[in-house]
């Protein structure tokens, strides 16, 4: 089998995905064996999930501003902003307690699911005050990689 982005080299490996034949230069270019174009689908997926993401926390830390302001009856700056904060992290918060959550509570009667949604909104509020800046970093870091992954891409 020959490379398939250097059709005058024997292939060493294959691509995880595509399963096309890669030669060593190409098989040593990313973290794992995958061919540009598999590799460039897979960034353009992770765009889109960066990209909804940063809308989910503008949306949420919106929300919580707009909160924080009508039920004021002034406009303060000061305290929209941490309440947008507060709010910004509720995805944050749900989404780790998602990880974290047994499949036990798949058999709870109605009133089980709404003190078990109670809760778990409560919990998200709080944990997604931690979880958000750490959730910002990486999503930072990871436009970064593939700003890099589409520009080597785009070279190559």
């Amino acid at each position: 089998m020959k490379c398939a982005n250097h059709p005058e080299s024997d292939a060493v490996g294959t691509c995880v995905d595509c399963g096309k034949g890669l030669c060593s230069e190409c098989l040593n270019q990313y973290e794992f064996p995958i061919c540009d174009s598999c590799n460039s689908v897979r960034a353009d997926g992770e765009k889109k999930e960066l990209t909804k993401n940063i809308a989910l926390t503008v949306l949420f830390f919106a929300i919580g501003f707009y909160f924080a302001n009508s039920s004021a009856g002034s406009f303060q700056l000061v305290g929209g902003i941490v309440i947008g904060y507060l709010f910004a992290g509720i995805p944050w918060g749900w989404s780790f307690l998602n990880k974290i959550t047994p499949s036990i509570f798949l058999f709870l009667p109605l009133i089980g699911w709404v003190i078990y949604f109670f809760i778990k909104g409560i919990l998200s509020f709080f944990i997604g005050f931690i979880a958000l800046p750490i959730k910002l970093f990486q999503i930072y870091r990871d436009s970064q990689r593939l700003k890099g992954v589409s520009q080597s891409v785009n070279i190559g």
